[in-house]
């Protein structure tokens, strides 16, 4: 994966990350069980393979324990780091992480301005 790629991917991931946190927010985590895509969750893709562990009400420490192995298994760095990124907000989606907070810890894992994704979201509001 190029750094083009990379980041082209981590903003897509990043739309989808935030949205599910926001509603999982509003509608608690068993209204993410409709967003599992049974074909990427079956090729390990590790939003939707994990999701379906959340929604299951899995232990937070063994999903990171499969997710981390899955990583670890990964030689590209771009894929490796997007995929750490992945893990990252399926975790702190199940912990019901503020989404303004799930984007600044996400963005931490790379060196990419932090883009128009509050606003977007509505996240730049004081509440």
């Amino acid at each position: 994966m190029t750094k083009d790629e990379f980041e082209t991917a981590y903003h897509d991931f990043l739309d989808t990350a935030l949205a599910l946190a926001l509603r999982a927010m509003r509608e608690g985590i068993l209204a993410l069980s409709g967003e599992v895509d049974e074909e990427k969750a079956g090729q390990r893709d590790i939003l939707h393979y994990t999701l379906q562990y959340v929604v299951d009400c899995t232990a937070n420490e063994l999903i990171d324990k499969i997710i981390t192995n899955i990583i670890a298994q990964e030689k590209d760095e771009y894929t490796r780091i997007l995929k750490t990124i992945q893990k990252e907000a399926v975790l702190h989606i199940q912990q019901g992480f503020n989404p303004r907070l799930l984007h600044r810890v996400l963005n931490s894992y790379t060196d990419l301005p932090i883009r128009d994704e509050e606003a977007k979201f509505g996240l730049d509001k004081e509440e």
